[in-house]
């Protein structure tokens, strides 16, 4: 059954791939690496994705530091509602502001709460333009103590050198995902369905989040005078 799930994700991936933007005009990634897991001893998870872009010409011109600073907080800010795209979710997930949090990822169809947000935390990085992080405070994806105060952040970087571009997402803190369930050490069988799920799924959507933040990046380097 854990085989058959996994072939039955990736499926998903790859239907869900066609969908993808269009390809870079002034950029091109050179790499995607990612590496995510489930610790069985604390049910803690983890992933760390990286993107590497390269200028397809040599000399571009490029929005000041400032100006790129701006672009990618509100980029990465808004990362909840990149989630509702209809060519990433196919129309089936929707973003809804919240009183007792930031905003709410819901199905669309019925009134489910898949994973609630924090406010948006701007943190200063010596070596980076931009560092955001986004706190995971609740929903159906996530296993919510009422005693802790850390249940995990989505972590967003933008170094850059030169004008080579590394985007750098995380999974950070003590996130719990529901799937893991109650028990320590997780079981099993546990780990493999989130592996092969919700693991999977993430990486993905992280994939498809660095492409899109690279395309509005290069309208604004057209747009610069």
């Amino acid at each position: 059954p854990l085989i058959t799930l996994q072939l039955l994700s990736l499926t998903l991936l790859l239907l869900l791939h066609r969908c993808q933007p269009t390809a870079a005009l002034l950029y091109r990634r050179q790499s995607f690496t990612w590496r995510a897991s489930l610790d069985s001893c604390t049910g803690i998870a983890s992933s760390l994705e990286q993107s590497v872009f390269s200028p397809e010409e040599v000399e571009l011109m490029l929005p000041s530091k400032s100006e790129m600073t701006t672009f990618a907080r509100h980029e990465f800010c808004n990362y909840p509602q990149f989630l509702q795209k209809v060519s990433l979710t196919l129309g089936l997930c929707r973003v809804l502001p919240s009183t007792e949090h930031y905003c709410n990822l819901c199905t669309s169809i019925l009134p489910i709460n898949v994973l609630s947000f924090g406010k948006p935390i701007i943190k200063q990085k010596s070596n980076a333009i931009c560092c955001v992080q986004i706190p995971i405070v609740g929903g159906l994806l996530a296993k919510v103590s009422p005693h802790a105060a850390d249940h995990g952040c989505l972590s967003f970087t933008w170094h850059q050198e030169k004008n080579n571009i590394t985007l750098v997402t995380e999974i950070a803190g003590n996130y719990q995902p529901a799937l893991a369930g109650s028990r320590i050490p997780v079981p099993y069988w546990r780990n493999m369905l989130y592996s092969s799920t919700q693991r999977l799924l993430h990486e993905y959507v992280m994939w498809r989040f660095h492409g899109s933040v690279l395309k509005e990046f290069e309208k604004q380097c057209l747009n610069n005078p």
